[in-house]
């Protein structure tokens, strides 16, 4: 095998080396939220991640939801799938719905955003086209809780 080929990071993995390094989560601000939002996070991206799957990865997912239903989109999936599913966690209908909940849950989508684009070994396409549309919903999530228009 090429010394520099390398096994792509699961979903899995790319949150758990977030939540257990990234400084964003250890913000004195978020630490104590971050079980809450991690949990519902999971929970998106188990219910509502699908629709940016191939259906070679909705066989994986399936099969993977037979042995352990919990958690199985992020098991067999990439760092793409993540990402690309991570504005629609930043819709009002997934927000937390205590304010401070919210405002944790927005600034570690946006620290999840640098550590993908960071540590998350993307492509160059990939890297262009997801990056900027989260960027773009945390800011329109951040100016409705700021009760300001979406820019």
């Amino acid at each position: 095998m090429d010394d520099d080929a390398r096994v792509p990071l699961s979903g899995a993995q790319l949150l758990a080396s977030f939540f257990a390094s990234a400084p964003t989560a250890t913000h004195p601000s978020v630490r104590a939220r971050v079980p809450r939002v991690r949990a519902h996070l999971l929970t998106y991206l188990d219910t509502e991640a699908e629709v940016w799957l191939t259906p070679d990865e909705l066989v994986l997912v399936g099969a993977e939801r037979q042995l352990e239903p919990q958690d199985a989109v992020v098991r067999v999936t990439g760092v793409e799938v993540v990402l690309a599913a991570l504005p629609g966690f930043c819709h009002p209908a997934w927000l937390l719905p205590a304010t401070l909940d919210a405002r944790a849950q927005l600034r570690l989508v946006a620290g999840l955003r640098e550590w993908a684009g960071e540590h998350g070994q993307l492509s160059a396409q990939a890297a262009m086209h997801l990056l900027p549309r989260v960027d773009e919903a945390v800011r329109r999530a951040q100016a409705g809780l700021n009760g300001s228009p979406a820019p």
